[in-house]
């Protein structure tokens, strides 16, 4: 069979389970050359509001993050017209604001029965979920529960995730060993996180790939070539119906 557009009705058929195929393919139009993954939200933020959920990171890594500029949340805030972070990490939310003397995060679980005041009041451009799916134990639940609370408080959504194609993880193969972040849970595919995000509500509109940091040359020109080699997923969507 002919490769497919996951965007299109019959890639969307594969989705949602009205068709079924064991061994279908499909094929991905990623930009290039491909950026570093702060750069590329950060650019997605510029002059927009952005809502960053899991917006803490670890304890352990937050004073050299936020030291040498590499903190998510605080690149966001600078760039964003309009940034609040939320994580469910009630301890990180305090250590994290003593640190960066940032007022614009919040404890709160956003897939829980209680709203969100931060949220629920207001509009965002762009929800982002950095690096969070993989860490939950079930991200279709998670997804679909903050969707249902603040459906109407989004335009869109930004999910980054680590791809399981990484060059890393191909490398390690030949080794036969495996080098994993010990709070990870999953691994994702371009098809498998669309497939996650259809179930929870969301459509697909573009995914793309990025790099941790800023590749040199040498492997900057074998990611534009083979792109999918790149440690990251870039999903954006909009809730469905």
């Amino acid at each position: 069979m002919d490769s497919l557009d996951l965007r299109g009705p019959l890639g969307q058929s594969y989705l949602n389970g009205t068709q079924f195929c064991e061994d279908i393919s499909f094929t991905f139009d990623f930009q290039t050359p491909v950026q570093e993954r702060m750069k590329l939200l950060s650019r997605l933020a510029s002059g927009k509001r952005v809502l960053h959920i899991g917006c803490c990171d670890h304890i352990p890594l937050l004073p050299e993050k936020i030291a040498s500029g590499q903190w998510l949340h605080g690149k966001l805030t600078k760039f964003a017209t309009y940034c609040v972070g939320i994580d469910v990490d009630a301890v990180a939310v305090a250590e994290v604001s003593s640190l960066s003397k940032l007022d614009n995060i919040f404890h709160g679980d956003v897939s829980g029965h209680d709203k969100i005041h931060a949220i629920d009041e207001d509009l965002f451009d762009y929800a982002i979920f950095g690096e969070v799916l993989e860490h939950i134990g079930n991200p279709v639940s998670f997804l679909s529960g903050f969707l249902q609370n603040y459906r109407t408080n989004v335009r869109e959504i930004i999910i980054t995730v680590p791809n399981a194609f990484r060059g890393k993880n191909i490398r390690n193969i030949f080794r036969s060993q495996e080098t994993i972040n010990s709070d990870h849970r999953f691994y994702f595919t371009p098809y498998t996180l669309a497939k996650v995000a259809w179930d929870a509500g969301l459509a697909l509109t573009t995914i793309q790939v990025a790099h941790y940091s800023q590749p040199g040359l040498l492997k900057q020109v074998v990611l534009n070539r083979f792109p999918l080699l790149a440690d990251d997923l870039v999903f954006i969507g909009i809730p469905r119906g």
